[in-house]
């Protein structure tokens, strides 16, 4: 897989966790701006931790870290999907 490919991907990873969190605000406006913000926060930093380390590849191990990059990508989206919805 190319790296510009992976990149979108993420992107789009990230685009739905964004509106997961504008859906959830609109269906639930009593939720506290300052913890939706937090949410927002960490999906716009995980994005840009991913996207950077795909720029660092080490060329001698592409396989493996390739492998813990999707691994780590899964970890980190489904906390933050626990982030959402425990904000309702």
């Amino acid at each position: 897989m190319k790296r510009r490919h992976l990149k979108k991907q993420i992107s789009f990873v990230c685009a739905d966790l964004l509106a997961e969190c504008l859906a959830v605000q609109q269906a639930h406006p009593n939720i506290p701006q300052a913890d939706l913000e937090n949410v927002v926060g960490s999906i716009l930093l995980m994005e840009d931790d991913f996207i950077s380390r795909i720029s660092h590849v080490d060329k001698r191990q592409v396989k493996p870290f390739f492998t813990q990059l999707e691994d780590d990508l899964s970890v980190c989206t489904n906390q933050i999907i626990d982030h959402i919805f425990h904000l309702v």
